[in-house]
Order: C-alpha cells, then sequence, then structure tokens
C-alpha cells in the first residue's frame, strides 16, 4: 500500500521536474547557459546530477530540489525524456560538441531541449500501459492475500472507473521507479493520459496531481478486488 509522504515527495519530483524541463527548454532558447566544457558523463542521469550540484541556486525555486535530493532528483528528471518527449525532427536531433570535444548525454540533450514536443503514443505504447495495470493491480492482489490471474484482473479493468483507478495505481508504482533512474518509455505517457485527459483526447484543463488522489484510486481498486474475491469464493463455496 501506499505511504502518502512518500507519494507526495515523488510527485513533488515529479513536477519540479516537468518545470525545470520547461525553463531548460526557454533558456536554452535565449542563448543563458553555454556548452563550452568537455565532460565524461556516461549517462543523462549522472550528468543531470553534475549540472545541478553546479547550478543549484540559479534555478527557479518552484523547479528546484534541495541540495540533498540532488542525486534521486536527477534519477528522475532524466526520466522525462524517455517517457514524454521526442525532439522536432524539422532542426533535427544533434550531439552537440563544442570544439568538437563533448559529446556527453546532457549537452547532447541540452542543446535540443527547446525542440521537444510530445511523443505520439503507438498501439503497442497503450497495450504495455495495459500490462503496467495488470501489473500493479496483481501486486496489490498479492498484498492483499488474494489469487487473481491476469486475465481476472482484466475482466475487472473492463469497467471504466476501475480502468482509471488502475491507471493512477499504475502511475504511483512508476513514479517510484523513477526516483531510481528507471524509465518505462512512453506507457508512462499513456498511463497519465488515462488519467488527466477526458474522452475525447484532450487535457483535463483544472487536473494536477496528488498523493490524495492515488490513494484513493487505491482504495478503490483494493475494494474491488475484495468485492471479487468474496464473489469467487461464494461461487466456488
Amino acid at each position: 500500500m501506499f505511504d502518502k509522504a512518500q507519494l507526495e515527495q515523488a510527485i513533488d519530483m515529479q513536477q519540479r521536474s516537468y518545470r525545470l524541463l520547461r525553463w531548460l527548454a526557454d533558456v536554452v532558447r535565449r542563448g543563458l547557459i553555454r556548452f563550452d566544457a568537455a565532460h565524461t558523463f556516461a549517462s543523462l542521469s549522472q550528468g543531470a546530477s553534475s549540472w545541478l550540484a553546479e547550478h543549484l541556486q540559479n534555478i527557479p525555486p518552484d523547479a528546484r530540489p534541495e541540495r540533498k535530493d540532488v542525486a534521486i532528483f536527477a534519477n528522475f528528471f532524466s526520466t522525462y525524456l524517455e517517457n514524454s518527449f521526442d525532439f522536432d525532427p524539422a532542426p533535427g536531433k544533434r550531439l552537440y560538441s563544442p570544439d568538437a570535444h563533448c559529446f556527453c548525454p546532457l549537452c547532447s540533450w541540452l542543446v535540443d531541449a527547446p525542440n521537444l514536443k510530445a511523443k505520439k503514443l503507438g498501439s503497442a505504447d497503450k497495450k504495455r500501459a495495459k500490462h503496467m495495470c495488470v501489473g500493479a493491480v496483481y501486486s496489490l492482489a498479492n498484498e492483499l492475500g488474494i489469487v487473481i490471474t491476469d486475465a481476472e484482473i482484466e475482466t475487472l479493468l473492463a469497467d471504466d472507473t476501475t480502468s482509471v483507478n488502475a491507471c493512477f495505481l499504475a502511475y504511483g508504482f512508476d513514479l517510484f521507479s523513477r526516483l531510481k533512474g528507471i524509465a518505462n518509455g512512453p506507457p508512462v505517457l499513456a498511463l497519465w493520459r488515462g488519467f488527466a485527459w477526458n474522452r475525447s483526447g484532450s487535457p483535463k484543463p483544472t487536473f494536477r496531481l496528488s498523493a490524495t488522489l492515488i490513494i484513493d484510486a487505491e482504495a478503490q481498486v483494493v475494494q474491488s478486488l475484495q468485492t471479487w474475491n468474496t464473489m469467487k469464493v461464494s461461487v466456488d463455496g
């Protein structure tokens, strides 16, 4: 079961990461960030951690992590690119190389930050998002001591309300993976759209993710599982 304080921390990092991403896109566009040093970062997360530690006080307060949280925040921030954004092919994605000597993931990403656009989801992404929902419900059922198959979970998810709640649940699980720098890619964007977008295919204007929303969804999934289990026991009698 989710711990509210831990969820609130993860969601805070998610929201700060998004604000940092938009801020970076703006300052790179205006030429306020320089790329004049060679780096040897092996990963975007490693590069982001070093860059954040160096430039922390220059970052807007609403996008800035606590110094003690820089490493874990860098992990989360590094997942945004793979999960939600692509580079606009019009200007072209390019590795950055000041004086032909820096091809590190951080510089390569930052130089194209202004060209980010939301990923387009394919059927495979939506299918994997559904599998993530099934897996999240299965994990919760296991914690409750309820024996249920994937096929039986898929039957439960045929209900629209339960399906939305499962998206919240799976997204909650994924938040903690992202704190470790694990990016599950575009299916996570599909999960987000499962509860943050309306049926017409556009974002809900006033939606704001909170720990309460995820915990309430978890409680409703628990109720659905318990109701299903009671009926199953009664039938198997």
